[in-house]
């Protein structure tokens, strides 16, 4: 007799079970399909009920403007000559607000007070040789000065004496001179002790023949030369314009070099263009700027 199917139950419940496992199998594949298609959708930002994620602007930042490059001022060194005779016009010339040099003639009634002061105020002390002019009659170079008609022993000794009678000098510089500074033979006795000293030489070019410059750049001592004269004619319009040339010369050389007179009229007219000074150039000491043009 064969087997009762319906009465054990087993092939009734094989059945379920593999039912059940196929849609178990179904539903899980349901669920990978539903999470990968709305998480792409989300990665996407394509499914209508979830917007896209706002995107994040990129915040850019300041970019630091172009450095200009800097371009140094032409540079100028003003001497006012002759100084020694009194106080007085050293303090007019040190209330501007500038480094003006000084050079002061020996054996002065002030000489040694006019150094003393300048240096404490620091400024460029030079002292102001007294040399002998081409034309003596009415051009007395004063005492202490040089002549041609000396021995050389004579021009040395002076030199010394010259030198001592001015304290705190850096530097000299000729008073008149325009046949002295000719003398190649006497200019090296000067240039010779203020090498020694360690002093440099400013050839005031009282002459287009001086060989002062030349020689002491020969005699490898620090040396410059005067480019303006400021004022040839004591007049304050004069001397404005003469500052302007210095200025414009420095603009065009880089460095210049102006001597002056302890006149009413210089020092108005130094006054009156120190904005114009402020704005175009820088106004340095003169042995600051024969420093720089001798290295």
């Amino acid at each position: 007799m064969g087997k009762n199917r319906k009465g054990n139950g087993r092939p009734l419940f094989s059945k379920a079970f593999f039912i059940f496992g196929i849609a178990v199998i179904f539903f899980v594949i349901a669920v990978v399909s539903f999470v990968l298609y709305f998480g792409y959708g989300v990665r996407e930002g394509r499914h209508e009920n979830i917007p896209p994620a706002p995107q994040i602007a990129k915040i850019e930042e300041p970019q630091p403007a172009p450095l200009k490059p800097h371009i140094p001022k032409a540079r100028v060194a003003i001497i006012i000559d002759d100084m020694g005779r009194d106080i007085k016009t050293l303090k007019e010339i040190l209330a501007i607000d500038a480094p003006i040099s000084v050079a002061v003639l020996p054996f002065l009634p002030h000489s040694r007070d006019v150094a003393k002061e300048a240096n404490l105020m620091g400024r460029d002390v030079l002292l102001h040789l007294p040399m002998e002019p081409k034309e003596l009659s009415g051009n007395d170079p004063g005492e202490g000065a040089l002549f041609t008609n000396m021995s050389e022993a004579q021009i040395a000794s002076q030199v010394k004496k010259d030198v001592d009678a001015v304290p705190h000098i850096t530097g000299i510089n000729n008073h008149m001179g325009s046949k002295f500074t000719e003398d190649e033979r006497l200019m090296r006795i000067v240039l010779d002790i203020a090498k020694k000293k360690n002093l440099f030489f400013l050839d005031s070019k009282t002459t287009n023949k001086s060989a002062a410059y030349r020689l002491a750049k020969n005699m490898g001592l620090k040396t410059a030369s005067r480019q303006i004269f400021l004022d040839n004619t004591e007049d304050i319009a004069y001397i404005k314009g003469q500052i302007t040339e210095l200025i414009n010369v420095a603009k065009k050389r880089g460095s210049a070099i102006a001597i002056g007179h302890p006149h009413p009229a210089t020092i108005a007219a130094i006054k009156e263009m120190m904005p114009r000074f402020n704005e175009d150039v820088e106004i340095v000491t003169v042995s600051s700027l024969i420093d720089s043009m001798n290295e």
